[in-house]
C-alpha cells in the first residue's frame, strides 16, 4: 500500500531543494541535494525495539548522550555481501546514531581481518565537507551476517553560513605568524594540502565542550619530529577557524596526495630489475657483528645493484632528494653488491619482516592496497640536519613513506620498525585519527603492541619483559613495568596525563606516549598471564584496529575488547581480559574524588596573560619521603659494607657476589706479582756479580681477564635501585593543558621543590634559544632566565652558564638567606631545615600551589637569526656493511 503522506513529504522536499538550486550558491545547492538524499534515508529508521527484535532481545546496545555508539548484534534481517548492503544499514540507523537531515555518509573502504570478518567503513559528510572524526563501521562475519556496528559521528553541526570566512591563503599566513609570535621553530608549509573541514567538539577532563565548527586545516612539517623528540609523527595539522582564530595543532602523517588517488604508479622503479641476494656483516650498537642475507635488486640493463625488494616492492632512497628536491627517487646503489650503507641495509631487512608479518594475515603492504614502500634513508630536514627519530611519513607521490635515520640505531630494532609500519596500518583502517588524549595514546599503543609481537615472532625470545627498543641502545618503553620508563600503570596513576584542551609537545598532546602504557599492559597480560599465543595476539589486535572508529577512546575500548574476543572465538581469555581492564582502570578517566594515601594531586593555575598561554610551560617535580629514603640508603650501605647481600634480590646478590670474588682474585694475583717481582729483582742483582750468568728473559705477560661490572650488570643494578626507591623518591613532569592554563599532575607525597620550566627553540636550528626557570620556595615563585644554554668549545673557559654575581643578588637567593637568618635559632632537626626550602605534599589530597610571584613574569623576546646564519649541515655517510666472502 502506498504511503501518500510520505510521498507528499518527499515531493515537497524535492521541490524546495530544486527552487534553492536556482537561488543559492553551488555549495548550498550541493548541501540541499545531500539533505534531499538524507530525507529519503530518514523515511525508514530503526528503533532500539527493532534492533532487539532482530536479535531475540539479546543485543547489547551502548549509547552516549542518547546516541548509539556501539551495537553487539545485528541491525538487519538481510545478509551483507558488499558495501552497498552495509550502506542500507547505516541509512536506517541515522537517527539512532544521532544524525539528522544534514548528515550523510560516503563509502570509504572495506577491511577484512584474519578471520574473514568484514568491516564496511563510512565517512560522515555535511554540506559536501568532511566531518573529521565522523565515521561508522558495519561489521559482518565471513558468511555476511551482521555482528556489530561502531560509530562516532558529530551530531551538533554548525550552520552552512559559518563556512564562509577567511581564505586558505589567509589561514596559512595565520599559522606561520602564530609560530613566530609564540617563539616556535620555523614551519614549512606542505603546499596544496590546505582544506576546509568540520572539526568535532572536544571534551576535556572538566567536561567542557568546544562545539563543532568549520575550520581550515593547514599542514606543515613538525619541528618536534625534526628535532628528534619522542616518537612524534613528522607533520602537523593546524586548525584555524573561519574567523581567523588559531586553535591548536596535532601531530599527523603527511596528507594523502592526489597522485596516489588517481592511480600514479610508482612501480616503474622495479620494471627492469631482477632479484639478487646479498650476504654480509653489519655492526650492531652493542659491539657485536650480525650476519644477514637480504634480497636486493639488479638492473638487467646496466648491471647496477640497488637497495630494494621486488617481491614486496620496497626500496631505500635518499631522503633529501625525494622530500626537498622535487620528489627525485635516488635509490641507494652499488656497482658490485659488496658493501651497503648499514642503516639502509638493516632498514630494508626489517621492513621486509614487518611486511611479511602483516601479509601472513592477509594485509598487503603498509596500507593494505600494496602501495610501494620507500624508506627515506638519512632522514633529515630541509637544511640536511639529521633527524634523530624513526617515522611513518605517509602516502606521497604514489609511495608509502618511512624514515630511517643515521643519527640512531633504530634500524636494527625490529620492534621499532614494526611500530612505524603499524602506524601506516592504523592510518589505513581509520578515516581520521585525532592524535591527542586517548585517541593518540591508543594509536601509539597499537603500534607498540604489534611491533613487540612481530619482534617476538621473529625470534627475540630474550625480551620477556616486552621492552620496546631493547635491541637498540635506547629502550623507550616497558609494557610489563610501565613505571620503569615513567608511564602510568593505571588511569590517574603516577605519570598519568589528564586530557588536554590544547595539545602541545610539552603536554605530549594529552599523554599520547605516556598513557599508551594502559593498553600496552593489557596486551602483555593477555599473552603472559592468559596464555594467548603470539599468532592469536597478532590477529586479535589487528581486528581491534579494524573495528575502531576515530571516537574510540579507552572507555569504549573497555567494551570493545571483550566483544572482539567473542568475535574471534577467544572467549577463554575473557577472565584475563577483565582482570587487565580492572588493573589498568581502562576508561576511568574521570578525576577521582580522592586518592590513595601514596598518591596526591598537585595543581597550579598559571596567570591569565600572554606570557603563560603559549603551551610551553611545564612543571618538574622531585618528591622525597625523607625518612624512608635515609632508611633505605642506610640499609643498602650497611649491606655493602658487611658484604651481606641476603636482603637483595637474587639477581643482584649474584652480581655483587661475583664482583667481590673477582676483586679478591685480582688482589691475590697482584700480591703474587709483587712477590715474583721482588725475586726477579734479586736475581738481576746477583747476575751483576756473576759473569757467566745468563739474564732471565722477560716472560710474555698474559692478557688480563676483564673484570668489573658489565653493561648488563649496571642495567640490572639501576633497575633494582629504581624499583627499590620508587615509593620514597619520585620524579615527574606535568604540563599546562587541561583547560589551557592549569597544570595538574599525580605525584607521591613527601617534600618537594617544584620547578617551572619554559623552553623556546631557535627557529632555524636545533639549539635551545632560551630557558626560563621558576623555583617555588618560601611561599613564592622566583623566575629567572638562563641566558646561555650552549657552551662554545673554542672558548669554553671564558663562557659562563650563569652570571654568578647577578644570581647571588637575585630575590630568590636574598629571600632564602633572610629566611635562614630569621629561623636559625629554631633549627633542631633535618625536618626543620627542609621546612625552610620545600613544599610538603600530603597524600590522598589535592594540593594546590599558589601562583604568587608569577603575575609579573615577562618572557624575553626571541633572538633573531637569519637563514644565512643557519649553517647547512654536511653529514658524513654512515658505516658500510662487509660482504661475506666465498671462503667463509
Amino acid at each position: 500500500m502506498i504511503n501518500y503522506k510520505n510521498l507528499f513529504s518527499l515531493l515537497m522536499a524535492v521541490l524546495l531543494a530544486a527552487g534553492a538550486v536556482f537561488a543559492a550558491s553551488p555549495e548550498a545547492a550541493m548541501a540541499q541535494e545531500a539533505a534531499v538524499q538524507t530525507a529519503v534515508q530518514l523515511e525508514n529508521q530503526l528503533t532500539l525495539e527493532n534492533i532487539q527484535a532482530l536479535n531475540d532481545n539479546a543485543a547489547k546496545v551502548f549509547t552516549h548522550n542518547d546516541r548509539v555508539t556501539f551495537v553487539d548484534g545485528t541491525c538487519t534481517a538481510e545478509t551483507i555481501q558488499n558495501i552497498e548492503d552495509a550502506a542500507k544499514v547505516v541509512d536506517s540507523m541515522i537517527e539512532l546514531l544521532g544524525g539528522d537531515e544534514r548528515t550523510h555518509f560516503e563509502n570509504w573502504r572495506t577491511l577484512i581481518d584474519a578471520g574473514g570478518n568484514q568491516y564496511y567503513v563510512f565517512q560522515q559528510m555535511y554540506a559536501n565537507t568532511t566531518v573529521l572524526g565522523g565515521a561508522v563501521k558495519v561489521i559482518a562475519d565471513p558468511a555476511g551476517k551482521m555482528i556489530g556496528l561502531n560509530s562516532s559521528i558529530e551530531t551538533e553541526l554548525p550552520d552552512v553560513e559559518e563556512s564562509e570566512g577567511i581564505t586558505a591563503a589567509e589561514a596559512e599566513k595565520i599559522v606561520l605568524q602564530y609560530a613566530v609570535d609564540n617563539n616556535q621553530p620555523e614551519l614549512t608549509l606542505i603546499e596544496g594540502t590546505t582544506a576546509k573541514m568540520i572539526l568535532p567538539k572536544i571534551i576535556t577532563i572538566d567536561d567542557e565542550e568546544d562545539g563543532a565548527r568549520f575550520v581550515w586545516v593547514v599542514y606543515t612539517d613538525n619541528p618536534d619530529s625534526r628535532l628528534g623528540r619522542g616518537d612524534e609523527l613528522p607533520y602537523l595539522a593546524h586548525y584555524v577557524t573561519m574567523e581567523g582564530e588559531y586553535l591548536y595543532s596535532l601531530a599527523t602523517i603527511m596528507p594523502g596526495d592526489t597522485a596516489g588517488e588517481t592511480g600514479f604508479d610508482a612501480a616503474y622503479v622495479f620494471e627492469f630489475m631482477e632479484p639478487v641476494d646479498y650476504t654480509g656483516y653489519v655492526d650492531l650498537s652493542d659491539g657485536s657483528e650480525m650476519e644477514l642475507t637480504v634480497t636486493v635488486m639488479r638492473d638487467k640493463r646496466t648491471g647496477m645493484y640497488y637497495l630494494g625488494n621486488i617481491e614486496r616492492q620496497i626500496v631505500v632512497a635518499d631522503c633529501y632528494e625525494f622530500l626537498y628536491n622535487g620528489g627525485r627517487v635516488v635509490l641507494l646503489s652499488s656497482p658490485d653488491n659488496l658493501e651497503w650503507d648499514q642503516v639502509g641495509l638493516l632498514s630494508l631487512y626489517n621492513y621486509c619482516k614487518a611486511w611479511d608479518y602483516y601479509n601472513e594475515i592477509g594485509w598487503f603492504g603498509g596500507d593494505g592496497k600494496g602501495t610501494p614502500i620507500m624508506i627515506l634513508n638519512d632522514m633529515c630536514d630541509d637544511h640536511r640536519n639529521r633527524i634523530d627519530n624513526a617515522a611513518f611519513i605517509g602516502n606521497y607521490l604514489g609511495w608509502s613513506l618511512f624514515g630511517a635515520s643515521l643519527a640512531n640505531d633504530y634500524s636494527q630494532a625490529l620492534d621499532i620498525i614494526a611500530h612505524e609500519f603499524t602506524h601506516c596500518v592504523t592510518d589505513a583502517v581509520m578515516t581520521y585519527n585525532s592524535y591527542m588524549n586517548d585517541y593518540g595514546a591508543i594509536n601509539e599503543a597499537m603500534s607498540d603492541i604489534q611491533g613487540q609481537i612481530c619482534d617476538l615472532m621473529n625470534g627475540n625470545e630474550a625480551d620477556t619483559e616486552w621492552i620496546m627498543g631493547d635491541k637498540s641502545a635506547t629502550s623507550v618503553r616497558s609494557m610489563s613495568n610501565p613505571h620503569q620508563f615513567q608511564q602510568p600503570e593505571f588511569s590517574w596513576d603516577l605519570y598519568y596525563t589528564p586530557k588536554v584542551k590544547t595539545p602541545t609537545a610539552v603536554n605530549d598532546s594529552g599523554g599520547v606516549h605516556s598513557n599508551s602504557s594502559l593498553l600496552n599492559n593489557v596486551a602483555y597480560r593477555l599473552v603472559n598471564e592468559g596464555g594467548m599465543s603470539l599468532e592469536e595476539a597478532r590477529s586479535f589486535w589487528f581486528a581491534v584496529d579494524c573495528a575502531m572508529v576515530p571516537g574510540t577512546d579507552y572507555a569504549q575500548l573497555s567494551e570493545l575488547l571483550p566483544w572482539m574476543l567473542k568475535v574471534q572465538g577467544m572467549d577463554q581469555y575473557q577472565g584475563t581480559m577483565q582482570r587487565a581492564i580492572d588493573a589498568t582502570r581502562l576508561g576511568n578517566d574521570t578525576m577521582p574524588d580522592f586518592f590513595d594515601a601514596d598518591r596526591a594531586l598537585l595543581t597550579l593555575t598559571l596567570p591569565d596573560n600572554e606570557n603563560f598561554t603559549d603551551g610551553n610551560w611545564g612543571m618538574q617535580i622531585i618528591s622525597i619521603e625523607t625518612h624512608g629514603l635515609i632508611e633505605k640508603i642506610s640499609n643498602i650501605f650497611n649491606a655493602l659494607m658487611m658484604e651481606d647481600y641476603s636482603s637483595f634480590p637474587q639477581e643482584i646478590q649474584d652480581i655483587f657476589t661475583r664482583l667481590a670474588e673477582e676483586e679478591a682474585a685480582a688482589q691475590a694475583k697482584e700480591e703474587q706479582k709483587q712477590e715474583i717481582g721482588f725475586l726477579d729483582e734479586l736475581l738481576q742483582v746477583l747476575t751483576l756479580f756473576d759473569d757467566t750468568a745468563v739474564p732471565t728473559p722477560e716472560p710474555t705477560p698474559e692478557p688480563e681477564a676483564e673484570t668489573g661490572p658489565t653493561d648488563a650488570d649496571v642495567d640490572a643494578i639501576l633497575k633494582w635501585l629504581q624499583d627499590e626507591f620508587e615509593d620514597v623518591l619520585y620524579m615527574g613532569m606535568g604540563a599546562a593543558g587541561q583547560d589551557g592554563q592549569t597544570i595538574g599532575m599525580i605525584v607521591r607525597p613527601g617534600r618537594t621543590i617544584p620547578v617551572l620550566i619554559h623552553l623556546a627553540l631557535n627557529s632555524l636550528s636545533t639549539e635551545p634559544d632560551q630557558l626560563m626557570c621558576g623555583i617555588f620556595m618560601n611561599g613564592s615563585w622566583f623566575v629567572f632566565e638562563i641566558p646561555d644554554l650552549t657552551v662554545d668549545s673554542e672558548d669554553s673557559e671564558e663562557t659562563e652558564l650563569f652570571d654568578i654575581e647577578e644570581f647571588l643578588e637575585s630575590p630568590l637567593v636574598q629571600s632564602t638567606l633572610t629566611k635562614i637568618q630569621e629561623n636559625f635559632g629554631k633549627i633542631r632537626s633535618l625536618d626543620d631545615v627542609l621546612d625552610l626550602f620545600t613544599v610538603t605534599i600530603k597524600g590522598g589530597e589535592v594540593n594546590e600551589l599558589p601562583s604568587t610571584g608569577l603575575e609579573n613574569v615577562v618572557l624575553p623576546a626571541p633572538s633573531e637569526q637569519t637563514a644565512e646564519e643557519a649553517e647547512m649541515a654536511i653529514n658524513e655517510p654512515g658505516p658500510k656493511s662487509r660482504p661475506k666472502l666465498p671462503t667463509e
